[in-house]
């Protein structure tokens, strides 16, 4: 079911707590071993600008897990007025769009900002409801995966740093049709 998203010339308030992510950002590091497999590393670049009347922040990603190719994708957050959430649509070419494996809707918290889908991924806030920026410029991201019993299991937290070299802006049309 699609719902009505709030249109307007500045960013909803509440998908304005999102704004110390705008730019291009680089992780690299581990996953811990879980449903999906072993260990692996993780290179994962991640750029996220405005769409032009602010209704949508709009990022693209580049996921880099082991030896396995490049995975591309794009992402459309948005506030929800309905539910009064933030909600989080992802796109990739690793199959068609459905709700259930490619959406995620924010879990109330008092200092982190959660989204839970078919994984569960979050940001430290700071005082005033935003994503928090460590005082090196980075920001840091935990991921859990649900184990077979259907509990959430730590699976990766990665600290992203901001991308100098505008080369490293990933592309998500990384082949042409």
């Amino acid at each position: 079911m699609i719902r009505k998203l709030r249109m307007s010339r500045e960013p909803h308030p509440q998908l304005r707590r999102l704004a110390p992510l705008v730019g291009t950002w680089r992780a690299r590091g581990h996953t811990a071993a879980s449903v999906l497999g072993p260990s692996e590393p993780v290179d994962i670049t991640e750029s996220h600008v405005w769409l032009d009347d602010g209704s949508f922040l709009v990022s693209t990603y580049r996921a880099v897990f082991g030896d396995k190719p490049a995975h591309h994708g794009l992402r459309y957050w948005a506030y929800d007025t309905q539910t009064r959430r933030l909600r989080n649509l992802w796109f990739s070419g690793r199959g068609p769009f459905t709700t259930g494996a490619n959406s995620y809707d924010e879990v109330a918290s008092a200092d982190k900002l959660t989204f839970q889908g078919p994984a569960r991924f979050q940001y430290d806030l700071d005082d005033h409801g935003t994503v928090k920026l460590n005082p090196d410029g980075t920001h840091t991201v935990a991921w859990w995966l649900p184990d077979p019993d259907g509990n959430w299991t730590p699976w990766m937290t990665l600290t992203f740093t901001p991308a100098s070299d505008p080369s490293e802006t990933p592309w998500v049309a990384a082949n042409p049709v």
